[in-house]
């Protein structure tokens, strides 16, 4: 029923965008045809929300939102990008920095010491869209999979136990979700490719014998959200095939940062803008199935942003 839903609200825009690029079709005589005159200002009517970890939340990607600002969250992450392109009626952000499936249902502490509320608050029966890209932060995954990197002991077998385990948390995330906003058409992201899957570089640092199977639980990983999604009646949005070649060793063709803190263009080892724009970009193309006119930044209309109201106590 949330498809359906969702597929009635972005009609319109899908039209639109098509209406908007015919202007060059030839008119009497082999003249082009005048440019079709648009309202600008429609909207696809979708309220939409977006839930999730730093891989969503984009920590230091330009400026960073300040409701509040223990999130580390970018005016420029992916959802942002989305429902700027998607014209939604309105945009509710509460992706976190080291956020769980457990931060879903439960305050999160911050590092700056406050407190924010559950994401599913952010959901009501008016919601159309849900996009929900986490579950590497469950059981420390990518804690270990950083110590891995960094020359530790590295505990394979419990890693892929754990990547494997992702995909009940994630299903009962969607459960979740569906409970508090049962029209919702709900996306699960998955991670984008943040290591080359064949050798190494001077990026990462460390042999590709180390590498191969941090590589493995990461597609572990993605296997298990996208088990979690169609468990819990959600659809799964790849993102390892769209990455490909855009891993932190791509150098310019890198959507991902590399290991060193880089102030206004990501955190280590996470997306940058440019990385955010493109899953933004992938994510359009499957709930539309258009491309989207892509924007170098996000700029979702002010009047559609929900601000988020700090946790009480």
């Amino acid at each position: 029923m949330g498809r359906s839903r969702l597929s009635a609200l972005l009609a319109g825009l899908v039209l639109l965008t098509a209406c908007s690029s015919g202007g060059t079709s030839p008119g009497e005589g082999g003249s082009p045809a005048p440019d079709p005159v648009t309202d600008t200002e429609v909207t696809s009517d979708v309220d939409y929300v977006a839930l999730g970890d730093s891989f969503s939340a984009g920590p230091f990607i330009g400026t960073m939102r300040t409701d509040p600002n223990g999130c580390a969250r970018s005016r420029d992450n992916y959802p942002a990008f989305l429902a700027d392109w998607l014209d939604v009626k309105s945009y509710t952000d509460v992706t976190c920095s080291a956020a769980t499936t457990a931060d879903l249902t439960a305050p999160m502490r911050l590092f700056d010491g406050t407190t924010a509320p559950p994401q599913l608050d952010a959901l009501s029966e008016d919601t159309d869209l849900v996009t929900l890209g986490m579950g590497g932060n469950d059981f420390g995954i990518y804690t270990s999979l950083i110590q891995c990197q960094d020359g530790a002991a590295c505990p394979l077998d419990r890693l892929r136990a754990d990547a494997g385990k992702v995909a009940g948390n994630i299903r009962k995330a969607v459960r979740g979700i569906r409970s508090r906003a049962p029209e919702a058409t709900v996306y699960v992201v998955g991670y984008p490719d943040i290591l080359p899957t064949e050798g190494t570089c001077a990026a990462v640092g460390v042999p590709a014998d180390v590498l191969g199977p941090v590589a493995d639980i990461a597609g572990i990983l993605n296997a298990s959200l996208r088990a979690g999604a169609k468990a819990g009646g959600a659809s799964y949005v790849d993102m390892a095939k769209p990455s490909q070649g855009h891993d932190v060793c791509a150098q310019r063709g890198a959507w991902i940062n590399g290991p060193r803190f880089r102030a206004g263009v990501a955190a280590p080892f996470h997306p940058k803008l440019n990385g955010m724009r493109a899953m933004a970009a992938v994510i359009y193309e499957q709930i539309t199935g258009e491309e989207p006119e892509r924007t170098e930044y996000a700029e979702p209309d002010p009047d559609v942003v929900v601000l988020n109201e700090p946790a009480e106590g």
